[in-house]
């Protein structure tokens, strides 16, 4: 199972850096292709895990000004 993101910046909000340690610090990995962001769950997760970590994603990337979009796949 495993949760992407896909990133959008702008020259006005945080540096792709920043974004990326705080990722890093979730247990993300960067990707290539259609996604930037890749988290590999080591079992199978519930919705409330996803809803979790992607809550947690969110309060931390409040600020930043950067938009996303998640995809989970089983």
């Amino acid at each position: 199972m495993r949760t992407y993101v896909r990133m959008v910046f702008h020259s006005e909000g945080a540096s792709p850096l920043d974004v990326l340690k705080l990722m890093r610090e979730l247990g993300f990995e960067e990707s290539m292709g259609m996604h930037d962001f890749v988290f590999k769950w080591k079992e199978k997760a519930s919705l409330d895990d996803v809803i979790r970590l992607v809550g947690e994603m969110h309060t931390r990337m409040k600020g930043l000004d950067v938009n996303y979009e998640i995809t989970t796949i089983s």
